[in-house]
């Protein structure tokens, strides 16, 4: 694709002066194959060139023409044009017409229909040259229509970026700090296909991967018609007291996977499934421990973690610059100080807090391998002295919110990675001691009292202390390089949320996934004893089967080293690293971490996070990373496929505070994640 890209360009340069046109003209039917197997409809898209449809004018064409223009248009294809010869017998392009009209077709031309042979050649070149001549005349309408649409393009285009900087409200922006607006006319794969100011159309990697959404790649043609199956067979069903072949089967695939749960609570987003989670553990703990409903229930929770906007993930959360300002703020909880990952100078270490040891201090290994390193047994690395040490701090931590008399309901966590908080790795260690003391000794820390019987349930059912609540919505489904990011401490939790990656970035979509022994709190002949929780579109049909479809494509890409992401686990092996892998590559971390400008580096799976230095404010309000990311969007990089400026790519990054993070899809090759490596390191290195 990128050598046909090349070459269009090329003639399209040569014959800007002369007005001419350059059409591509393709081999059969939309879906046969060029030389790599691809169907053209999907080996042309990145292009995403004005479309020129040739129907079929025969008996049976409207349905052949038909079923071409809606392949085309799933795909994102605009089609100004449908052309097809004039048949009065048949009048196609009537009918059509009438179907096309309000699909963005500004016409359904004719021409006339080649005339009978004729034996003798000298009257047969005469025959055809009329023909030609007639048949010009026909397309000169056909050639107007085109400019017009082509033109109307671009106009919109240029009054997008003033438009909406007039309408729009964006989130997480503050508007007066917006230099420039991206324009996206298109995406596909890795690649926004954007136009700036100056006019001139623009490649730019999704290098935040659309809010950590993208799983597949923009504009999946297996996750499109997953979801165009769904649209077709149902649209929207109702899903109380209800079901759809969507939705249960994604449920029963969740369970296949997640196989320590047993029951599937659809929701929208992440925010929406961490409030669900919340309302299970909160309501399963109140009854275990005897809590009346007129006691404040709090979570234990980590430092730097964020659930979510909505009101009550809000306020699952530890004062931070994401509620801090809004009035009806109200903290409901306890949040201990995070040990962290880090790269630096090339060697790994675990950053401990003050709080923890009584002063920061930092813990080092030989690699970042020794860190993630977890045994079949699902035993962590062997580091009882600093396993210890974080006993000796949560044990405490415990103890004075019992001498307060405060009611912890549940333990929350976004495992491994707590993401909006600035990609802050936490030691795996660390939540596995946690996780481990809380389920042991608990209740008895907590309320003193030894925990009641669980009906007997199986251990795999029951939960023990609090019920362990993990934030998957970012790290999982294989974000992370492992398809659940608990892979990393050894443990399975009581209650998840997903979402993001789950849909491959199509369409919303959230689960909490819990035990029955949570379900079971629930459980009554009171109607209002039930989860009341829910939305209109819970478990729509199409979210499902994308859904679905994204965890069938991800598990066979994870089943096999031989598959798309070999060349990345390889080049981790080659370094001595079993336990964890990145689409990063190691030599490239290494070289990051000796930067000057650059604090520390952490990398899992396809997230990238560089903390820069800066000695006046950390954190979210840092401006350290603005001229960086201005620089990866719109600076000149030689890191195209011919070492060019010309063919070089931009990142489209968003910072977080003095973090520049960058993410790859699950689907991006090593060539794609060799041009952003090199972009960054220009960039940092200037």
């Amino acid at each position: 694709m990128a050598k046909v890209k090349q070459q269009l360009l090329d003639y399209s340069r040569q014959q800007r002066k002369n007005g001419s046109y350059l059409f591509l003209e393709t081999a059969g039917g939309i879906h046969s194959p060029v030389m790599s197997g691809t169907p053209q409809a999907d080996f042309y898209r990145p292009l995403r060139l004005p479309t020129l449809l040739i129907g079929d004018s025969n008996l049976g064409g409207i349905s052949t023409t038909l079923t071409s223009f809606e392949s085309l248009r799933l795909r994102g294809y605009d089609i100004p044009i449908i052309l097809l010869f004039n048949r009065p017998n048949y009048k196609n392009h009537v009918l059509i017409g009438e179907r096309v009209k309000k699909n963005g077709v500004l016409q359904v031309a004719t021409i006339p229909p080649p005339p009978q042979p004729i034996e003798d050649p000298i009257s047969e070149e005469e025959s055809m040259k009329r023909y030609y001549t007639q048949v010009d005349e026909c397309l000169v309408p056909v050639i107007e229509q085109l400019d017009t649409a082509h033109q109307a393009r671009f106009d919109r285009l240029e009054t997008m970026a003033q438009k909406s900087r007039d309408i729009l409200w964006w989130p997480f922006t503050q508007h007066k700090l917006v230099k420039d607006v991206t324009v996206i006319d298109s995406a596909y794969n890795d690649y926004f296909t954007t136009y700036p100011t100056d006019g001139t159309a623009k490649e730019m990697f999704d290098s935040c991967a659309s809010w950590w959404t993208q799983g597949l790649g923009h504009a999946n043609p297996d996750l499109t018609l997953s979801a165009a199956y769904a649209a077709g067979r149902y649209g929207h069903v109702i899903f109380p007291e209800a079901t759809n072949e969507p939705a249960l089967s994604l449920a029963e695939t969740v369970l296949q996977n997640d196989n320590w749960a047993s029951r599937v609570f659809f929701s929208d987003n992440g925010s929406t499934a961490m409030e669900v989670a919340l309302k299970m553990a909160m309501s399963a703990t109140a009854k275990r421990y005897g809590f009346s409903t007129k006691e404040p229930v709090e979570i234990l929770g980590i430092d730097g973690s964020y659930h979510g906007d909505t009101i009550g993930a809000m306020d699952a959360c530890a004062p931070n610059v994401y509620n801090e300002q809004v009035q009806w703020y109200h903290p409901k909880g306890h949040w201990l100080k995070p040990p962290s990952v880090h790269i630096s100078q090339g060697h790994a270490y675990v950053r401990l807090p003050s709080e923890i040891k009584g002063e920061s201090c930092k813990v080092y290994y030989d690699s970042i391998d020794d860190i993630y390193s977890v045994d079949g047994k699902g035993r962590l690395r062997d580091d009882k002295s600093l396993a210890e040490i974080y006993g000796r701090y949560i044990r405490t931590q415990l103890k004075s919110l019992r001498d307060q008399g405060r009611r912890i309901g549940s333990l929350l966590m976004e495992p491994v990675l707590m993401g909006a908080g600035g990609m802050i790795f936490v030691d795996p260690l660390f939540q596995r001691v946690l996780i481990d003391i809380v389920r042991q000794e608990g209740s008895q820390l907590l309320y003193g009292v030894t925990e009641r019987n669980n009906n007997n349930k199986s251990n795999n059912d029951s939960w023990q202390g609090l019920p362990i609540v993990f934030d998957e919505v970012f790290a999982g489904w294989y974000r992370l390089g492992r398809r659940s990011a608990s892979e990393f401490l050894g443990v399975t939790p009581d209650i998840t949320a997903y979402a993001k990656t789950l849909t491959g970035g199509l369409l919303p979509l959230a689960l909490t996934v819990t035990k029955e022994s949570i379900y079971d709190v629930f459980l009554s002949h009171n109607k209002p004893d039930c989860l009341l929780h829910g939305h209109s579109y819970t478990a729509h049909p199409m979210g499902c089967s994308v859904a679905k479809t994204s965890i069938e494509s991800l598990n066979t890409m994870a089943a096999a080293k031989t598959g798309a992401w070999a060349p990345f686990c390889q080049n981790w092996e080659k370094s001595q690293h079993h336990s964890i892998w990145s689409m990063w590559s190691p030599q490239t971390v290494d070289q990051l971490s000796k930067l000057n400008r650059v604090e520390s580096v952490m990398t899992l799976g396809s997230v990238l996070a560089v903390e820069l230095k800066d000695d006046e404010r950390k954190g979210y309000g840092s401006n350290v990373s603005k001229s960086i990311i201005e620089n990866l969007r719109f600076g000149q990089f030689k890191n195209g496929f011919d070492g060019s400026s010309e063919t070089g790519i931009n990142l489209f990054a968003r910072p977080l505070g003095n973090i520049i993070y960058l993410m790859t899809s699950q689907i991006t090759t090593p060539d794609r994640v060799h041009q952003c490596e090199q972009a960054l390191l220009e960039t940092l290195a200037n």
